[in-house]
């Protein structure tokens, strides 16, 4: 049973059999019966067990009133009867065939099948349901627009027509490569309507990520925009938004018919073997994730739900249901102002009420500076208990669960307070969940278990995999012939309240600011470089609450590798989040006795600057942002050209960077940081009239400007995506 304090001083709990004196009639006897089971109280430990041999074999459990209540060890008593009364009905059974739990309280604990809603609905028909109660009603707000539901339902009417044009129909797949802002939602549903499913390509990622998307999806067509349709791979056709129509001459036929069996949508993961893998998810379990949310979220039309996922994590796909598909508004800021100051200025300024944000993005903001923000929902990694403590006092605070695998969220827990470790909530409507053995039988309350996910809410499986939809998604035996369930790989708990506890993983896939991350991808990545003999990638979390990548590489005889290049080369083949943000070099890699690596005795890194290079602040400015920088990264002290992210920051530390020296009143971006990686470069980024606006006595300057030579040389050289060098 789960709660058992760490306060005793050797072992809380016993199992003791008295076999003496030695009852040489019993020792003969070829048969076993079960004896009364008594418990009491009399220990001196919160639980033990003491078992008594005779010519039957009895028992006694005793425990400490101050660690268990009667209820719970009268329970333990009864999974024990049922569990010795199994054995000695079929003593020739196999032990993994014996149900742990007798068929009531099995019942109670499998929670009986997902139930469906009164009604059903596609994304589609979900929101142009919403458009057509409230056509005037906000649906969309942005830096630059707002639309209401009516004119979003025509924008992406058009959208859907102009795909028709092009050949795109039902069950074809068509990638949205956008930045952020409401052409996105646009293009998600014009998409749907032409009968397609999207697959979101973040412009963010690296070229050739994008390209394996394209090249593993099979995807003909993108839907981008000007500034971006020399940056997307190379596919038979694109769709550029903000270009005038080609002629007008779009068919206005109906749109066709799409079923709740059909694919909404397709998001790549990371893979364990160093390939993505695509998650192909139907329509069917949208309509009860949006009911849900509308019921646990309370969302109301009158609220605004903020827009803060990457369109390549799912996510987003939680954040328009919540809001489109009950009639809310959904904001949606620009990609540089998700976290920090900046974020929270979103949130004030749009009147954001309901959120759903990953907890590293958390600690950025001050949450007594958000009044408005009424409902938050985190998720995408563990929520610490101190983060519970500080954002429940004033909101609403849940914790959302839910794999790539499912329809967004699988669980949601009820409203959270104090500081203890919160749950992961219970099941969505639509979704089933399992906590089951080794052996697929369901185990007791407070016994840890994988997690196993079923219902209405399952994705179809991976995209072009067979083999590993097999080993992923099983014969579900609780459910209706041929349902399946989804292994999670995560290890739960379930409460005495039905609440599932998050204890850890199975493997080596870990979650790092709201990504799913498969060590064994960069791993790869690493191996793919020169010299890189053998790769190992770790998180490290030498600070609370700060987790962070780190690879250790052997060379190949003879080679000396650069810890920077790798983590470059790295960065030019996997999204930011992935990036290590350290590499170290070793002669050999740790092993444990059997051979296998042994992660635990892997070094640290050195985060430490390099003393001699050492340059000391030379003006107030430099002065500040080297005290930010060394207590954002807890090094003793940083000169004006050592480079933060060498140092272990990433985008996330960048944010808090931001916000440190703002409150010193030195006024930099996340972008600058970004930008001007050492102190003493953005100092001069945040030197006073640098980037000032022209005046209005300048007048409108416009026209051609005569190239320089050096953009001259680097247009000559024919580089495949010039727009990534715009500056």
């Amino acid at each position: 049973e789960a709660g058992l304090p760490a306060d005793t001083t050797l072992f809380d709990s016993l199992v003791v059999f008295e076999n003496y004196p030695v009852d040489e009639d019993s020792a003969r006897a070829h048969g076993l019966t079960v004896r009364d089971i008594s418990a009491n109280e009399a220990t001196n430990y919160p639980l033990m067990l003491a078992a008594y041999d005779g010519d039957r074999i009895g028992f006694h459990l005793r425990y400490d009133p101050h660690h268990f209540d009667a209820d719970t060890a009268r329970r333990l008593l009864d999974r024990l009867v049922h569990l010795l009364t199994a054995l000695v009905a079929e003593p020739e059974r196999r032990l993994a065939a014996v149900p742990l739990l007798a068929p009531g309280e099995q019942r109670a604990v499998l929670g009986g099948p997902a139930r469906r809603g009164d009604t059903d609905g596609t994304m589609i028909s979900l929101f142009t349901d919403q458009a057509a109660r409230h056509p005037d009603r906000l649906a969309l707000i942005g830096e630059d627009e707002r639309l209401t539901f009516a004119e979003l339902d025509a924008r992406s009417d058009r959208v859907a027509r102009a795909l028709s044009a092009r050949g795109v129909g039902r069950g074809a797949f068509v990638g949205v490569c956008l930045e952020r802002g409401p052409a996105q939602t646009v293009a998600y549903l014009g998409v749907l309507k032409a009968g397609a499913a999207y697959l979101p390509m973040d412009p963010a990622y690296p070229l050739d990520r994008l390209q394996y998307m394209v090249d593993d999806s099979g995807i003909r067509m993108v839907v981008t925009q000007r500034s971006l349709a020399g940056a997307v791979p190379a596919t038979e056709r694109q769709l550029i938004l903000d270009e005038p129509a080609d002629d007008g001459t779009e068919p206005a036929a109906p749109m066709p018919e799409v079923g709740l069996d059909d694919a909404a949508y397709m998001i790549y993961t990371s893979g364990s073997t160093g390939r993505p893998k695509g998650v192909v998810v139907s329509h069917r379990g949208v309509a009860e994730l949006a009911r849900t949310l509308r019921d646990r979220m309370r969302i109301t039309p009158d609220s605004r739900t903020l827009q803060f996922s990457s369109p390549s994590f799912d996510a987003a796909v939680f954040e328009r249901a919540a809001s489109l598909l009950n009639g809310a508004a959904l904001v949606t800021p620009s990609r540089d102002k998700l976290a920090g100051d900046e974020l929270a200025d979103v949130i004030r300024d749009f009147g954001v009420t309901h959120a759903l944000l990953p907890p590293a993005v958390l600690p950025t903001m001050d949450p007594r500076e958000l009044p408005g923000l009424a409902v938050l929902a985190a998720g995408g990694e563990a929520l610490p208990g101190e983060l519970v403590d500080r954002w429940s006092r004033d909101r609403c605070l849940v914790n959302a669960y839910g794999p790539t695998e499912t329809t967004v969220c699988a669980t949601l827990s009820g409203p959270l307070s104090g500081g203890a470790t919160p749950p992961i909530g219970t099941r969505v409507e639509g979704s089933t969940v399992y906590v089951l053995d080794a052996f697929l039988r369901p185990v007791p309350d407070g016994v840890a278990g994988e997690l196993y996910i079923g219902g209405e809410s399952l994705s179809r499986g991976y995209w072009g995999r067979p083999g590993l939809t097999a080993e992923r998604f099983v014969a579900d035996p609780f459910g209706a012939p041929g349902a399946r369930m989804y292994r999670t790989g995560d290890v739960v708990r379930r409460r005495a309240d039905g609440q599932l506890e998050y204890v850890g993983r199975v493997d080596h896939q870990v979650k790092i600011r709201g990504f799913r991350i498969e060590l064994g991808e960069i791993e790869a990545a690493l191996l793919a470089r020169p010299g890189v003999r053998q790769a190992v990638v770790a998180v490290r979390e030498d600070r609370p609450g700060s987790k962070r990548l780190v690879g250790y590489v052997v060379p190949e005889d003879g080679t000396t590798p650069d810890p920077a290049a790798l983590r470059a080369a790295v960065a030019e083949v996997l999204p930011a989040h992935m990036v290590p943000a350290a590499v170290v070099p070793l002669d050999a890699l740790p092993l444990t006795v059997n051979g296998k690596t042994d992660t635990k005795a892997l070094p640290d890194p050195d985060w430490a600057p390099d003393d001699a290079a050492h340059v000391a602040p030379r003006n107030e400015v430099e002065r500040v942002l080297a005290g930010v920088f060394a207590s954002v990264l807890g090094v003793e002290r940083v000169g004006v050209h050592d480079n933060f992210f060498d140092l272990g920051g990433d985008s996330i530390l960048s944010i808090q960077v931001v916000s440190r020296a703002r409150r010193a009143n030195v006024h930099v971006t996340s972008k600058d940081v970004f930008a001007h990686q050492t102190v003493a470069g953005l100092a001069e980024a945040a030197a006073p009239g640098r980037g000032a606006a022209p005046t209005a006595e300048q007048g409108v300057v416009s026209g051609g400007v005569a190239v320089t030579p050096i953009v001259g040389w680097f247009l000559g050289r024919h580089v495949r995506a010039p727009h990534h060098f715009n500056m």
